[in-house]
């Protein structure tokens, strides 16, 4: 079961700026998060507590509360299970019984989330949970990573009238993925399927890597799971639509995907019900992607 609809009594922001200039009907809510390095967290009230900070992963194919949070508010577990993340090796994760998450104005009721230790993910702020697909589902997002704003939309009543480029989107067992050209120095561009992940720092990451001529080694995995060494490189051009990003560098990956490095270049609105992501180049597109630690 989903729900997305404004609590009541909530005031919607008057004042939207840039974040949702182009659309012909007003959001349902606009919430006004903050950074925690490069990701965006969002205040969040789980059957009304007090205020929490979820990061904003669309690679989490369940919203996520962490083990001691949840224990705080007295969630009740369903069941157990061993699952796995970014890093090597399993993760206990445990079904609590459902949810309302109120994101700013925003009320989600989440059938299936997920009870999991976030203590050890490597970002820059810890934060008390995820919110994953469950927001993009049903809704259009529009995120502006330069102001931490994310704004939601009715898809029955939803028209872009930017001037960004369109890109077909794919949803596929609660994950999102869109295609890019990638290419390495002295070898032919290849597209490959890319899973986008808002939980992510990297840039792009893809097992194509490691055959670039510029590589070394790098701690990856860091989030779910036990970070591991292994080998990152530099793509010569990572492609999005129609927006080439140069000498980037990138972890080497089974499972491609593109991350915060390269979508906080972008204002991107996410329309899932009708397959498609608009992308408007940012003050930040020609950003350096910095080499790993």
């Amino acid at each position: 079961m989903f729900a997305l609809r404004i609590i009541a009594g909530a005031a919607i922001v008057a004042s939207f700026g840039a974040s949702v200039a182009p659309a012909t009907v007003r959001p349902l809510a606009v919430i006004n998060g903050r950074p925690n390095g490069r990701l965006i967290a969002l205040p969040v009230r789980v059957n009304r507590s007090g205020t929490l900070w979820f990061i904003l992963d669309s690679g989490a194919r369940h919203s996520v509360i962490d083990t001691a949070v949840a224990a705080r508010l007295g969630l009740r577990i369903r069941s157990t299970e061993r699952g796995s993340g970014v890093g090597s090796g399993t993760i206990e994760q445990r079904h609590a019984a459902p949810v309302d998450l109120a994101v700013s104005t925003l009320k989600l009721q989440v059938a299936d989330p997920l009870v999991i230790d976030l203590r050890h993910t490597g970002v820059r702020d810890r934060y008390d949970g995820l919110v994953g697909f469950d927001l993009f589902q049903h809704a259009v997002v529009r995120i502006d990573p330069a102001l931490d704003t994310i704004a939601v939309y009715d898809p029955a009543t939803y028209r872009y009238r930017g001037t960004g480029a369109v890109v077909p989107l794919t949803s596929r067992s609660r994950r999102l993925f869109v295609t890019m050209m990638l290419t390495i120095a002295g070898a032919v561009p290849v597209t490959h399927e890319m899973r986008i992940d808002t939980g992510s720092e990297d840039a792009a990451s893809d097992d194509l890597v490691r055959k670039s001529p510029q590589r070394r080694t790098s701690l990856q995995g860091v989030g779910l799971g036990t970070p591991y060494l292994d080998s990152s490189g530099v793509f010569q051009t990572v492609q999005i639509g129609p927006y080439a990003i140069h000498q980037v560098w990138g972890p080497s990956n089974d499972r491609p995907a593109v991350g915060m490095e390269i979508l906080r270049r972008f204002t991107l609105t996410f329309d899932v019900p009708a397959g498609r992501l608009y992308l408007e180049p940012n003050a930040h597109f020609r950003d350096p992607v910095p080499a790993p630690a």
